[in-house]
């Protein structure tokens, strides 16, 4: 039957995919427990038997050869799949998308923090109309008529607020410049 492989003869090769297929894939199976890719190694071996079946150089049965050939495949496989495993646990470890994720969590929760603790030492009159501002979104027309003062005071208030709030933040706004440098690099 080897010979008649090597000279391309097809019924030789289907005769021989019936009679090793079933105990080539038991054998697969048992060291894989994957029925697909046992399938898959199964159908690469019998393929790659196709296409050298030329240069095909066997020394002992052609049945210990095709076991030969499937421990190899599976070996290749396992180590491949080894090799993706480690290096999906790699990305999942060291990926700089979740160490930057990471780092913007904790950079926005101190600045929130500072920033609350800023503006809790607002002087009072400031603090009511930045908090009506930023956190009830009031116009200052409508900060003006709720807390019944006139327009420009309100301005007056508000940039004033702000003023005391970017002097009380300006380590942090050190800090998050040099974070945004070294992050867009």
């Amino acid at each position: 039957m080897l010979f008649r492989l090597r000279e391309g003869d097809r019924e030789a090769f289907e005769q021989l995919y019936r009679k090793h297929w079933r105990d080539l894939f038991n054998s697969a199976y048992k060291r894989l427990l994957l029925r697909e890719e046992a399938e898959e190694i199964i159908q690469d071996l019998f393929v790659q038997l196709w296409v050298k079946r030329e240069l095909l150089v066997i020394t002992s049965t052609l049945e210990a050869y095709l076991f030969g050939a499937l421990r190899y495949s599976i070996y290749n496989f396992i180590r491949n799949r080894k090799v993706q495993q480690a290096y999906l646990d790699h990305l999942a470890h060291s990926s700089e998308i979740d160490q930057n994720y990471i780092e913007d969590s904790l950079y926005y929760e101190e600045l929130s923090e500072a920033l609350a603790k800023s503006i809790e030492k607002l002087p009072e009159k400031y603090k009511k109309v930045y908090l009506l501002s930023r956190y009830e979104n009031f116009t200052y027309r409508e900060i003006a008529k709720h807390l019944n003062i006139p327009l420009d005071t309100v301005e007056k208030h508000m940039g004033k607020a702000l003023k005391l709030l970017r002097d009380s933040l300006r380590d942090f706004a050190v800090i998050l410049c040099i974070w945004a440098g070294n992050y867009w690099n």
